[in-house]
């Protein structure tokens, strides 16, 4: 009778050990949607508590317009995203309303198991909003999406100006 409940602790034990290392390897996921705007595409970021991620350009009604593009956060970037995240939905994260323009308005939020953030393109309304925020930026950044969210030509087809991705030029000294 002892062996048995012996063999039963150590049944349970070894179940409880499997279920934590099973806890342990699921990765969360979370999506970060850029609404885009008349003159810029939007995006949709897919972010994994492991550090992988994937970006996909999309235009205004959500429709992907090319292939995602696989990259890679740092482990400690991700994991400061989820905690915020976590954080942030846990305690209510309120953004302050903004007016935006019609043709560059854009709307970026996270959504993460059924919950959305407030507009990140708006100013934050708490700190928990701001620290989202900053996360979203550095993920935003790392997906290295810059020149690609601007169209290409104008209206009527005359080209249209392309954003210069450096700064402007040094001044230069002239001559006297």
């Amino acid at each position: 009778m002892r062996l048995r409940w012996v063999a039963l602790l150590a049944l349970a034990g070894l179940g409880a050990a499997l279920a934590t290392a099973c806890a342990a390897t699921q990765r969360d996921g979370a999506t970060i949607v850029n609404s885009g705007s008349t003159n810029a595409s939007g995006y949709a970021i897919d972010v994994w508590s492991d550090g992988s991620a994937s970006v996909v350009l999309q235009n205004r009604l959500g429709v992907k317009a090319g292939a995602s593009r696989a990259f890679s956060l740092d482990r400690r970037v991700a994991a400061a995203f989820f905690t915020d995240l976590k954080a942030a939905r846990d305690g209510h994260a309120t953004g302050v309303p903004c007016m935006k323009s019609a043709s560059f308005g854009t709307r970026t939020t996270v959504t993460w198991h059924g919950w959305s953030s407030p507009d990140l393109s708006c100013p934050p309304g708490d700190a928990l909003a701001a620290a989202l925020k900053h996360d979203v930026d550095t993920i935003v950044a790392a997906a290295h999406l810059g020149p690609l969210l601007y169209r290409r030509g104008g209206f009527n087809g005359m080209p249209r100006r392309v954003p210069i991705e450096a700064g402007s030029p040094a001044p230069r000294a002239t001559p006297t």
